[in-house]
This record gives structure tokens, C-alpha cells and sequence, in this order.
């Protein structure tokens, strides 16, 4: 198959941010899925080396002390291998990735996050890498971001055994479907959900729900799942996925893969446009709350040009090109 190539480049005109401590995390991170065992042996180490996670975190969260910048980072990298676990591109538990053993993979996860002080170690790398790895993010957090948290963690999962009992049973969800769940899919929620955390921003809950800051946020996540569907496409096509908007597009559109390139491409700068015009037209908030508003709307930003920024420079992750550049 031919490599996927992007018509042009997608609209995102924030600005390109980097933390200083990438190196730091990259290392950090490293040393803790050698420490887990969480790959098999060293080429495959090599592989989630070059894929570059650190800096996709170093990009989305510019700001982050290296105490959290090396959390997420490790949350980041332990949610890609999941994700090419339920892609079954790899046997991360002994079970397999039947259904029966995702199932059980999930609800062990679960029962980490609803009481981390219970779990025995031993049971499988990735569970113990994820017990450990939580005892750490609750310490960074208040108890209302934890108990919203506990939530994001349970949607992205969720949806990850929608997908994966569609795969088994060789369904394709509906356009609409997808759409609604994509954010969770690909935990866009969980790098949002982050941010309160990360930047120490202490709102009330009646300021996090107001409709044009929940629709900013709801916009980032999109963006970013819209962004990674494009980046994305030509690596899930060669192993059988098709839970992508652009597969999907041509699955029940009936359109040319370069139709449905172009339709989410505009599609995807079309809610750049609405983030944008929603940021620039909100109400201001009460003055003590402004600056954390102001924050949080500037990270999301950060979260949706680093995707971009790290798909295009720096993994091997992904394969496309962009007309007229190859």
C-alpha cells in the first residue's frame, strides 16, 4: 500500500511549545518500562524509544514540573502500549487479547484505581507498571481531581472494549458512533483531564462546567483525535483497523480514500475555527478565577499543536506525507 499523503497541512495556529525536561522524562520513562518489563526484549525497547512519547508529553505540557512531566510521560507511554495491545498487534498479558482477557485486563485496572493500597504485585507487568504509576499521580492531585480522574481513566477503557468487541465481531460502528466516542478511544479526555493537575489550577466545579469552557475543552480533544486519524490511517490500515474516521468515511460513504482525507481535514480545521471563535467571544469569569481559566485554555492550545508538531517531527509512530514535501 502507498504511503498516506495529507493535501496539505492542517489548520492549527498556536504556538509551538517544548519542555526542558524531555530528556529527562525520555530517560525517566525508559528505565521504568525496562524496570516493569513491560516490552519483551530490547529491539522492541529500541522501537518505543524512537516512537518518541516524552516529547509528545514535553510538547502538550510545556509547563509541567519534571515530578508530573514524568508521570504523564509514563501514563502516555502505558496507554500506547495498551493500545497496541487492544489493536492486537501485541499479547501484553498472558491471556492473549481475547475478549475474556481484555475484560479481565480492565477490571483489574479498575480495581487499581478504586484501591491502589490493595493490590498485590505479581500478577502481570502492565498491571503492577499501572499500580505503581497510580500510588504516584495521587499523590500529585487534590481528592476532587482524583474522583474525577478515576472517571476519564474508566471512559477511555470503556470505549477501548466497544472497539474491541466490534473488532471481534467484525462490526462497523456507525460514522456518528464513532465520533461520539473517538475522544475517549483516544483518551483525548485523559490528556485534558490532566491539565488541572499538572498546572495546580484549583476552579470551582461551577466554573469547570460552564458550557463554553466544557466546549473548548470537548473541541481539544477532537481536534486531536480528528489530527491522530489522519496521522494514523496508513499504520492502522496495514494491521486490519478500521475504527477511524477516515476508514470509516469510505466504509459507509462510499467515498475515495482522498475524499475522505479532505472531508477530515476540513472537518478538522473547521473546529479549529469553532475553538477559536468560542476563546475569543467567551464571558469572562470572576477575577480570582480568570488566570486558571486563562491557563487551562492556553494548554489545551499547547495539547493540540504539540500532537501535530510531534506527529510531523519527532516519532516514528506514524508514516504520511505532505503533498509536494515528500
Amino acid at each position: 500500500m502507498d504511503t498516506i499523503i495529507l493535501p496539505r497541512r492542517l489548520y492549527c495556529p498556536f504556538p509551538s511549545r517544548i519542555s526542558p525536561h524531555v530528556l529527562l522524562a525520555e530517560k525517566h520513562t525508559i528505565d521504568w518500562i525496562i524496570a516493569f518489563g513491560l516490552l519483551p526484549d530490547e529491539h522492541q525497547i529500541e522501537v518505543y524509544r524512537r516512537q518518541g512519547h516524552a516529547y509528545m508529553v514535553g510538547r502538550m505540557f510545556p509547563g509541567a514540573s519534571p515530578e508530573t512531566f514524568c508521570a504523564y510521560s509514563d501514563l502516555n507511554t502505558l496507554l500506547f502500549l495498551v493500545d497496541d495491545y487492544l489493536d492486537q498487534q501485541d499479547a501484553m498479558v498472558s491471556g492473549g487479547n481475547s475478549t475474556g482477557a481484555v475484560e479481565e485486563l480492565i477490571c483489574n485496572i479498575y480495581a487499581i484505581i478504586d484501591a491502589p493500597d490493595s493490590w498485590v504485585a505479581g500478577k502481570e507487568p502492565v498491571l503492577d507498571a499501572m499500580a505503581e504509576l497510580w500510588q504516584r499521580l495521587i499523590t500529585l492531585g487534590t481528592a476532587n481531581w482524583i474522583a474525577k480522574y478515576k472517571n476519564s481513566v474508566r471512559a477511555i477503557f470503556e470505549a477501548a472494549m466497544w472497539q474491541h468487541r466490534n473488532i471481534a465481531a467484525g462490526i462497523w460502528p456507525l460514522i456518528e458512533d464513532y465520533m461520539e466516542r473517538r475522544q475517549y478511544i483516544g483518551a483525548g479526555n485523559v490528556a485534558t483531564d490532566c491539565i488541572e493537575m499538572i498546572y495546580s489550577i484549583e476552579l470551582p466545579e461551577s466554573v469547570w462546567q460552564l458550557d463554553w469552557l466544557v466546549e473548548l475543552r470537548d473541541l481539544c480533544r477532537n481536534i486531536l483525535c480528528w489530527a491522530n486519524d489522519l496521522f494514523s490511517h496508513d499504520k492502522e490500515r496495514h494491521t486490519g483497523e478500521y475504527h477511524n474516521l477516515i476508514s470509516l468515511i469510505c466504509h459507509h460513504k462510499g467515498s475515495s480514500l482522498d475524499e475522505a482525507i479532505d472531508e477530515v481535514i476540513r472537518f478538522h480545521d473547521a473546529q479549529v475555527e469553532r475553538f477559536i471563535y468560542v476563546r475569543d467571544n467567551r464571558p469572562t469569569v470572576e477575577f480570582q478565577y480568570e488566570a486558571g481559566v486563562r491557563l487551562y485554555i492556553d494548554v489545551l492550545e499547547s495539547i493540540m499543536r504539540g500532537n501535530i508538531d510531534w506527529s510531523d517531527n519527532e516519532t516514528t509512530r506514524y508514516i504520511y506525507s505532505y503533498e509536494g514535501e515528500q
